[in-house]
Protein backbone atom coordinates (compact mmCIF):
# COMPACT_ATOMS: atom_id res chain seq x y z
CA UNK A 1 0.00 0.00 0.00
CA UNK A 2 1.05 3.69 -0.95
CA UNK A 3 0.06 4.78 2.56
CA UNK A 4 -1.84 4.29 5.64
CA UNK A 5 -4.95 3.39 5.72
CA UNK A 6 -4.10 2.57 1.42
CA UNK A 7 -3.19 0.30 -0.86
CA UNK A 8 -1.89 0.46 -4.32
CA UNK A 9 -0.01 -1.52 -6.61
CA UNK A 10 0.42 0.98 -9.28
CA UNK A 11 3.28 2.06 -10.45
CA UNK A 12 5.08 5.11 -10.20
CA UNK A 13 2.14 7.59 -10.59
CA UNK A 14 -0.06 6.06 -8.33
CA UNK A 15 2.29 6.43 -5.36
CA UNK A 16 3.27 9.57 -6.41
CA UNK A 17 -0.48 11.10 -6.21
CA UNK A 18 -0.56 9.48 -2.87
CA UNK A 19 2.33 11.01 -1.56
CA UNK A 20 1.16 14.69 -2.24
CA UNK A 21 -2.51 14.08 -1.63
CA UNK A 22 -2.08 16.95 1.52
CA UNK A 23 -5.58 16.42 2.43
CA UNK A 24 -4.87 12.59 3.63
CA UNK A 25 -1.64 13.68 5.76
CA UNK A 26 -3.44 14.05 9.10
CA UNK A 27 -4.66 9.98 8.05
CA UNK A 28 -1.18 9.38 7.70
CA UNK A 29 0.29 11.24 11.20
CA UNK A 30 -2.22 9.69 13.09
CA UNK A 31 -1.80 6.16 12.23
CA UNK A 32 1.13 6.23 12.18
CA UNK A 33 0.55 7.63 16.60
CA UNK A 34 -1.48 4.70 16.74
CA UNK A 35 1.07 2.18 15.68
CA UNK A 36 3.52 3.98 18.00
CA UNK A 37 0.81 3.77 20.52
CA UNK A 38 0.11 0.77 20.07
CA UNK A 39 3.48 -1.20 19.97
CA UNK A 40 4.09 -0.30 23.72
CA UNK A 41 0.80 -1.88 24.33
CA UNK A 42 1.70 -4.78 22.73
CA UNK A 43 4.88 -4.84 24.63
CA UNK A 44 2.75 -4.22 27.30
CA UNK A 45 0.49 -7.36 26.76
CA UNK A 46 3.41 -9.72 26.17
CA UNK A 47 5.73 -8.63 29.51
CA UNK A 48 2.26 -10.10 31.45
CA UNK A 49 1.55 -13.97 31.92
CA UNK A 50 -1.69 -15.39 30.50
CA UNK A 51 -2.16 -14.41 26.93
CA UNK A 52 -3.54 -18.09 26.30
CA UNK A 53 -3.33 -19.11 22.67
CA UNK A 54 -6.86 -20.28 22.46
CA UNK A 55 -7.88 -16.87 23.07
CA UNK A 56 -6.40 -15.70 20.04
CA UNK A 57 -8.75 -14.91 16.06
CA UNK A 58 -6.24 -14.02 13.45
CA UNK A 59 -8.22 -12.92 10.42
CA UNK A 60 -7.75 -11.08 6.47
CA UNK A 61 -8.61 -7.81 6.47
CA UNK A 62 -9.77 -6.57 2.90
CA UNK A 63 -10.36 -3.24 2.07
CA UNK A 64 -12.61 -1.78 -0.99
CA UNK A 65 -11.28 0.66 -3.15
CA UNK A 66 -11.42 4.45 -2.26
CA UNK A 67 -12.26 7.45 -4.26
CA UNK A 68 -8.47 8.67 -4.43
CA UNK A 69 -6.21 7.46 -7.24
CA UNK A 70 -3.94 5.72 -4.47
CA UNK A 71 -6.79 4.02 -2.70
CA UNK A 72 -7.98 2.23 -6.47
CA UNK A 73 -6.96 -1.21 -5.59
CA UNK A 74 -8.15 -1.42 -1.93
CA UNK A 75 -5.69 -2.71 0.90
CA UNK A 76 -4.84 -5.79 2.69
CA UNK A 77 -4.24 -6.21 6.36
CA UNK A 78 -3.76 -9.05 9.23
CA UNK A 79 -6.33 -8.75 12.46
CA UNK A 80 -5.24 -10.58 15.93
CA UNK A 81 -8.02 -10.24 18.44
CA UNK A 82 -7.79 -11.83 22.47
CA UNK A 83 -11.32 -12.95 22.42
CA UNK A 84 -11.88 -11.92 26.36
CA UNK A 85 -13.31 -9.10 28.16
CA UNK A 86 -10.69 -6.17 27.96
CA UNK A 87 -8.57 -8.19 25.32
CA UNK A 88 -6.40 -6.24 22.72
CA UNK A 89 -7.51 -5.99 18.96
CA UNK A 90 -4.55 -4.97 16.89
CA UNK A 91 -4.40 -4.56 13.02
CA UNK A 92 -1.03 -5.18 11.66
CA UNK A 93 -0.46 -2.92 8.34
CA UNK A 94 2.35 -3.26 5.72
CA UNK A 95 1.31 -0.12 3.81
CA UNK A 96 3.11 2.30 5.77
CA UNK A 97 6.01 4.51 5.00
CA UNK A 98 7.99 7.35 6.27
CA UNK A 99 7.29 10.09 4.37
CA UNK A 100 9.98 12.41 6.31
CA UNK A 101 12.59 9.90 5.85
CA UNK A 102 15.74 11.65 4.14
CA UNK A 103 16.06 11.41 0.51
CA UNK A 104 12.24 10.08 0.24
CA UNK A 105 11.45 11.50 -2.99
CA UNK A 106 14.78 10.48 -4.95
CA UNK A 107 14.46 6.99 -3.53
CA UNK A 108 10.68 7.00 -3.96
CA UNK A 109 11.45 7.90 -7.84
CA UNK A 110 14.21 5.39 -8.48
CA UNK A 111 12.22 2.90 -6.36
CA UNK A 112 13.94 2.19 -3.91
CA UNK A 113 10.83 3.10 -1.63
CA UNK A 114 11.15 1.49 1.25
CA UNK A 115 7.57 0.58 4.03
CA UNK A 116 7.07 -0.95 6.98
CA UNK A 117 5.09 -2.92 9.27
CA UNK A 118 2.47 -0.62 11.67
CA UNK A 119 0.05 -1.91 14.05
CA UNK A 120 -2.97 -0.34 14.77
CA UNK A 121 -5.87 -0.23 16.91
CA UNK A 122 -9.08 -2.03 15.29
CA UNK A 123 -11.47 0.49 15.83
CA UNK A 124 -9.64 3.19 14.42
CA UNK A 125 -8.46 1.17 11.39
CA UNK A 126 -11.81 0.32 10.83
CA UNK A 127 -13.10 3.92 11.26
CA UNK A 128 -11.10 5.21 8.74
CA UNK A 129 -12.47 3.37 5.90
CA UNK A 130 -16.04 3.99 7.24
CA UNK A 131 -15.18 7.64 6.61
CA UNK A 132 -14.21 7.03 3.51
CA UNK A 133 -17.61 4.88 2.60
CA UNK A 134 -15.24 1.70 1.41
CA UNK A 135 -16.33 -1.61 1.93
CA UNK A 136 -14.55 -4.26 4.95
CA UNK A 137 -14.69 -7.48 4.64
CA UNK A 138 -12.96 -9.84 7.44
CA UNK A 139 -12.02 -13.33 6.84
CA UNK A 140 -11.31 -15.51 9.81
CA UNK A 141 -8.47 -17.71 9.37
CA UNK A 142 -9.07 -21.70 10.29
CA UNK A 143 -5.99 -21.49 12.56
CA UNK A 144 -5.12 -24.20 15.58
CA UNK A 145 -4.33 -21.77 18.74
CA UNK A 146 -1.01 -22.90 18.50
CA UNK A 147 -0.54 -21.42 14.78
CA UNK A 148 -2.16 -18.65 15.70
CA UNK A 149 -0.07 -18.21 18.59
CA UNK A 150 2.72 -18.69 16.41
CA UNK A 151 1.38 -16.39 13.68
CA UNK A 152 1.17 -13.46 16.41
CA UNK A 153 4.39 -13.80 17.85
CA UNK A 154 5.89 -13.82 14.39
CA UNK A 155 3.88 -10.29 13.51
CA UNK A 156 5.56 -9.43 16.48
CA UNK A 157 9.01 -9.89 16.01
CA UNK A 158 8.12 -8.50 12.01
CA UNK A 159 7.05 -5.46 13.75
CA UNK A 160 9.79 -4.69 15.80
CA UNK A 161 12.20 -1.75 14.56
CA UNK A 162 15.06 -3.61 13.43
CA UNK A 163 12.73 -6.06 11.20
CA UNK A 164 9.48 -3.69 10.41
CA UNK A 165 11.29 -2.22 7.33
CA UNK A 166 10.60 -3.66 3.63
CA UNK A 167 11.77 -2.70 0.41
CA UNK A 168 8.68 -1.71 -1.45
CA UNK A 169 7.76 -3.63 -4.91
CA UNK A 170 4.43 -2.95 -6.05
CA UNK A 171 3.81 -6.12 -8.15
CA UNK A 172 5.29 -8.77 -5.96
CA UNK A 173 6.43 -7.22 -2.37
CA UNK A 174 2.79 -5.03 -1.04
CA UNK A 175 0.33 -4.58 1.29
CA UNK A 176 -1.31 -7.97 0.15
CA UNK A 177 1.44 -10.47 -0.35
CA UNK A 178 2.93 -9.53 3.01
CA UNK A 179 0.45 -10.35 4.98
CA UNK A 180 -0.12 -13.63 2.52
CA UNK A 181 3.35 -14.78 2.93
CA UNK A 182 3.03 -14.50 6.59
CA UNK A 183 0.44 -17.00 6.98
CA UNK A 184 2.25 -19.19 4.54
CA UNK A 185 5.24 -19.24 6.60
CA UNK A 186 2.81 -20.12 9.75
CA UNK A 187 1.34 -23.16 8.45
CA UNK A 188 4.90 -24.48 6.36
CA UNK A 189 4.07 -23.62 3.34
CA UNK A 190 0.68 -26.23 2.95
CA UNK A 191 -1.88 -23.65 1.48
CA UNK A 192 -3.38 -24.90 -1.57
CA UNK A 193 -5.24 -22.12 -3.71
CA UNK A 194 -7.51 -23.15 -6.34
CA UNK A 195 -6.29 -21.96 -9.36
CA UNK A 196 -9.13 -20.20 -11.37
CA UNK A 197 -9.98 -22.11 -14.88
CA UNK A 198 -9.88 -19.59 -17.29
CA UNK A 199 -7.20 -17.57 -18.64
CA UNK A 200 -5.37 -15.05 -16.10
CA UNK A 201 -4.84 -11.67 -17.52
CA UNK A 202 -1.40 -9.93 -18.13
CA UNK A 203 -0.41 -7.38 -15.15
CA UNK A 204 -1.10 -4.63 -17.39
CA UNK A 205 -5.03 -6.24 -17.94
CA UNK A 206 -4.90 -6.45 -14.16
CA UNK A 207 -4.04 -2.64 -13.31
CA UNK A 208 -6.42 -1.41 -15.92
CA UNK A 209 -9.69 -3.45 -14.57
CA UNK A 210 -8.72 -1.62 -11.15
CA UNK A 211 -7.74 1.60 -12.21
CA UNK A 212 -9.42 1.70 -15.60
CA UNK A 213 -12.06 4.45 -14.41
CA UNK A 214 -9.06 6.78 -14.15
CA UNK A 215 -7.78 6.90 -18.14
CA UNK A 216 -4.95 9.71 -17.02
CA UNK A 217 -3.74 7.54 -14.47
CA UNK A 218 -3.96 4.28 -17.20
CA UNK A 219 -2.00 6.91 -19.59
CA UNK A 220 1.33 7.89 -17.38
CA UNK A 221 1.12 3.46 -16.33
CA UNK A 222 1.27 2.35 -20.03
CA UNK A 223 3.87 5.38 -20.19
CA UNK A 224 6.15 4.07 -17.44
CA UNK A 225 5.88 0.80 -17.80
CA UNK A 226 7.14 -1.32 -20.42
CA UNK A 227 6.62 -4.62 -22.07
CA UNK A 228 7.11 -6.73 -18.64
CA UNK A 229 3.37 -6.06 -17.51
CA UNK A 230 2.23 -7.74 -20.76
CA UNK A 231 2.66 -11.21 -20.36
CA UNK A 232 0.46 -13.66 -18.87
CA UNK A 233 0.24 -13.86 -14.54
CA UNK A 234 0.08 -16.42 -12.61
CA UNK A 235 -2.37 -16.67 -10.32
CA UNK A 236 -0.27 -16.19 -7.07
CA UNK A 237 1.01 -13.10 -9.10
CA UNK A 238 -2.93 -12.25 -9.38
CA UNK A 239 -2.55 -11.95 -5.60
CA UNK A 240 -0.81 -8.54 -5.52
CA UNK A 241 -4.35 -6.99 -5.90
CA UNK A 242 -6.22 -7.81 -2.16
CA UNK A 243 -9.70 -8.36 -4.06
CA UNK A 244 -8.02 -11.41 -5.42
CA UNK A 245 -6.60 -12.36 -2.34
CA UNK A 246 -9.60 -12.48 -0.44
CA UNK A 247 -11.26 -14.65 -3.28
CA UNK A 248 -8.11 -16.72 -3.34
CA UNK A 249 -8.17 -17.29 0.21
CA UNK A 250 -12.01 -17.95 0.70
CA UNK A 251 -11.43 -21.19 -2.34
CA UNK A 252 -7.92 -22.44 -0.09
CA UNK A 253 -7.77 -25.32 2.17
CA UNK A 254 -4.68 -26.42 4.12
CA UNK A 255 -3.23 -29.90 4.47
CA UNK A 256 -0.53 -30.37 7.09
CA UNK A 257 0.36 -33.44 6.54
CA UNK A 258 -0.20 -36.58 3.87
CA UNK A 259 -2.61 -38.49 5.95
CA UNK A 260 -4.31 -35.70 7.69
CA UNK A 261 -7.54 -34.36 5.32
CA UNK A 262 -7.59 -31.11 3.90
CA UNK A 263 -9.60 -28.37 5.61
CA UNK A 264 -10.37 -24.48 4.63
CA UNK A 265 -8.17 -21.96 5.27
CA UNK A 266 -11.13 -19.84 5.96
CA UNK A 267 -13.56 -20.53 8.74
CA UNK A 268 -16.32 -17.74 8.32
CA UNK A 269 -16.39 -14.36 6.20
CA UNK A 270 -17.75 -11.31 7.91
CA UNK A 271 -18.83 -7.88 6.38
CA UNK A 272 -17.89 -5.31 8.56
CA UNK A 273 -18.76 -2.36 7.37
CA UNK A 274 -20.63 -1.99 3.85
CA UNK A 275 -21.69 1.32 2.95
CA UNK A 276 -24.81 2.35 0.80
CA UNK A 277 -22.69 4.02 -1.73
CA UNK A 278 -19.55 2.58 -2.54
CA UNK A 279 -16.69 4.88 -2.75
CA UNK A 280 -16.10 5.66 -6.21
CA UNK A 281 -13.99 8.37 -8.43
CA UNK A 282 -15.87 10.54 -10.67
CA UNK A 283 -15.79 9.36 -14.08
CA UNK A 284 -13.55 11.52 -16.92
CA UNK A 285 -15.42 13.50 -19.36
CA UNK A 286 -14.72 11.72 -22.82
CA UNK A 287 -13.39 15.50 -23.91
CA UNK A 288 -11.03 15.19 -21.23
CA UNK A 289 -9.61 11.66 -21.97
CA UNK A 290 -6.03 10.96 -22.92
CA UNK A 291 -7.36 9.95 -26.52
CA UNK A 292 -9.73 12.64 -27.19
CA UNK A 293 -6.64 15.23 -25.68
CA UNK A 294 -3.90 13.58 -27.60
CA UNK A 295 -6.55 13.83 -30.96
CA UNK A 296 -7.07 17.31 -30.75
CA UNK A 297 -3.14 17.80 -30.86
CA UNK A 298 -2.61 15.59 -33.41
CA UNK A 299 -5.24 17.75 -35.53
CA UNK A 300 -4.07 21.68 -34.27
CA UNK A 301 -0.36 19.89 -35.55
CA UNK A 302 -1.70 18.63 -38.74
CA UNK A 303 -3.34 21.74 -39.31
CA UNK A 304 -0.01 24.25 -38.61
CA UNK A 305 1.88 21.59 -41.07
CA UNK A 306 0.23 21.94 -43.39
CA UNK A 307 0.19 26.22 -43.14
CA UNK A 308 3.79 25.75 -43.10
CA UNK A 309 4.26 23.47 -46.10
CA UNK A 310 2.16 25.76 -48.12
CA UNK A 311 4.01 28.80 -46.87
CA UNK A 312 7.52 26.66 -47.42
CA UNK A 313 8.15 27.48 -43.50
CA UNK A 314 8.79 24.63 -41.18
CA UNK A 315 7.67 27.15 -38.16
CA UNK A 316 11.01 26.36 -35.80
CA UNK A 317 8.93 27.88 -32.66
CA UNK A 318 6.41 25.30 -32.65
CA UNK A 319 9.19 22.54 -33.27
CA UNK A 320 11.19 24.00 -30.44
CA UNK A 321 8.30 23.44 -28.06
CA UNK A 322 7.31 20.25 -29.70
CA UNK A 323 10.17 18.50 -29.50
CA UNK A 324 10.94 19.49 -26.03
CA UNK A 325 8.08 18.30 -24.56
CA UNK A 326 8.93 15.10 -26.33
CA UNK A 327 12.39 15.33 -25.01
CA UNK A 328 11.49 15.89 -21.82
CA UNK A 329 8.60 12.78 -21.80
CA UNK A 330 12.02 10.95 -23.15
CA UNK A 331 14.12 11.50 -19.92
CA UNK A 332 11.55 9.95 -18.04
CA UNK A 333 10.96 7.26 -19.79
CA UNK A 334 15.10 6.13 -20.29
CA UNK A 335 15.65 7.36 -16.54
CA UNK A 336 12.52 4.53 -15.13
CA UNK A 337 14.57 2.25 -17.58
CA UNK A 338 18.06 2.64 -17.30
CA UNK A 339 18.15 4.10 -13.66
CA UNK A 340 15.24 3.14 -11.77
CA UNK A 341 15.07 0.12 -10.34
CA UNK A 342 11.54 -0.03 -10.42
CA UNK A 343 9.78 -3.41 -12.21
CA UNK A 344 8.61 -3.49 -15.53
CA UNK A 345 10.41 -0.23 -16.90
CA UNK A 346 12.69 -2.10 -19.16
CA UNK A 347 12.84 -2.45 -22.27
CA UNK A 348 9.87 0.10 -22.94
CA UNK A 349 9.56 -0.03 -26.41
CA UNK A 350 7.65 3.52 -26.25
CA UNK A 351 11.30 4.88 -26.12
CA UNK A 352 11.10 4.69 -30.17
CA UNK A 353 9.36 7.67 -30.52
CA UNK A 354 9.51 9.10 -26.76
CA UNK A 355 13.53 10.14 -26.08
CA UNK A 356 15.98 12.67 -24.92
CA UNK A 357 17.56 13.21 -28.49
CA UNK A 358 14.48 15.47 -29.14
CA UNK A 359 15.62 18.26 -27.25
CA UNK A 360 18.73 17.80 -29.48
CA UNK A 361 16.41 18.44 -32.53
CA UNK A 362 14.62 21.38 -30.06
CA UNK A 363 18.48 22.73 -30.34
CA UNK A 364 20.03 21.96 -33.92
CA UNK A 365 17.23 23.16 -35.74
CA UNK A 366 18.36 27.14 -34.82
CA UNK A 367 21.55 26.19 -36.38
CA UNK A 368 22.55 26.51 -40.21
CA UNK A 369 25.53 24.47 -40.30
CA UNK A 370 23.76 21.43 -38.51
CA UNK A 371 21.39 22.08 -41.48
CA UNK A 372 22.22 18.47 -42.81
CA UNK A 373 21.86 16.49 -39.74
CA UNK A 374 18.29 17.82 -38.51
CA UNK A 375 17.06 16.69 -42.04
CA UNK A 376 19.16 13.07 -41.72
CA UNK A 377 17.42 13.15 -38.24
CA UNK A 378 13.90 13.35 -39.80
CA UNK A 379 14.45 11.05 -42.55
CA UNK A 380 15.37 8.56 -40.47
CA UNK A 381 12.81 9.35 -37.98
CA UNK A 382 10.03 9.64 -40.90
CA UNK A 383 11.17 5.99 -41.86
CA UNK A 384 11.28 4.26 -38.48
CA UNK A 385 8.21 5.67 -37.11
CA UNK A 386 6.32 5.02 -40.30
CA UNK A 387 7.98 0.87 -39.74
CA UNK A 388 6.81 1.42 -36.16
CA UNK A 389 3.21 2.41 -36.74
CA UNK A 390 2.93 -0.69 -39.22
CA UNK A 391 4.39 -3.09 -36.41
CA UNK A 392 2.08 -1.72 -33.75
CA UNK A 393 0.13 -4.70 -33.03
CA UNK A 394 3.18 -6.62 -33.17
CA UNK A 395 5.49 -5.26 -30.99
CA UNK A 396 5.33 -7.20 -27.97
CA UNK A 397 4.10 -4.56 -25.56
CA UNK A 398 0.63 -2.94 -25.18
CA UNK A 399 0.50 0.62 -26.22
CA UNK A 400 -2.44 3.51 -24.65
CA UNK A 401 -4.51 4.24 -27.63
CA UNK A 402 -3.80 7.53 -27.06
CA UNK A 403 0.01 7.14 -28.04
CA UNK A 404 -0.99 6.61 -31.98
CA UNK A 405 -1.82 10.11 -32.11
CA UNK A 406 1.11 11.64 -30.31
CA UNK A 407 3.30 9.16 -32.35
CA UNK A 408 1.54 10.76 -35.64
CA UNK A 409 2.66 13.81 -34.47
CA UNK A 410 5.82 13.42 -34.92
CA UNK A 411 5.92 11.25 -37.90
CA UNK A 412 3.84 14.95 -39.82
CA UNK A 413 6.71 17.05 -38.29
CA UNK A 414 9.34 15.29 -39.59
CA UNK A 415 7.14 15.02 -42.71
CA UNK A 416 6.87 18.56 -42.61
CA UNK A 417 10.59 19.56 -42.61
CA UNK A 418 11.25 17.10 -45.44
CA UNK A 419 8.27 18.49 -47.94
CA UNK A 420 9.39 22.44 -46.74
CA UNK A 421 13.14 21.50 -47.22
CA UNK A 422 11.99 19.86 -51.26
CA UNK A 423 9.87 22.78 -51.79
CA UNK A 424 12.88 25.61 -50.69
CA UNK A 425 15.44 23.38 -52.94
CA UNK A 426 12.75 23.77 -56.09
CA UNK A 427 12.38 27.36 -55.16
CA UNK A 428 16.66 28.38 -55.22
CA UNK A 429 16.76 26.04 -58.59
CA UNK A 430 14.01 27.70 -60.44
CA UNK A 431 15.60 31.18 -59.12
CA UNK A 432 19.14 29.93 -60.44
CA UNK A 433 17.87 29.01 -64.08
CA UNK A 434 16.03 32.30 -64.02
Amino acid sequence: GISTPGCTLTPILLELCGVFMKKKLYIILGFILVALFSNEKIQAQESKPGILPDTLQVSLLTCGPGTEVYELFGHTALRVKQQRPGGFDYVFNYGMFNFDAPGFIWRFTKGETDYCLGINDFPDFLLNYQFRESKVDEQVLNLTPIQSRALFEALLVNAMPQNRVYRYNFLVDNCATRPRNMVEMVLDNKVRYKEPGESLPTFREEIDRYAGICPWLIFGIDLALGSGLDRPMTYREQMFGPEILEKAFSEAAVQMSPDSAAVPLVSRTEVLYDPEVPACPPETPFYLTPLFVAWLFFFFVAAVSVYGICRKSGSRVVDTGLFSIYGLGGLVVFFLMFVSVHPATYPNYSAFWLHPFWLLMALFIWFKSLKSIVRYYHFANFAGLLLFVALWHWIPQQFNAAFFPLVLVLVIRSFTYLAVSVRLKKTEKNKDEK
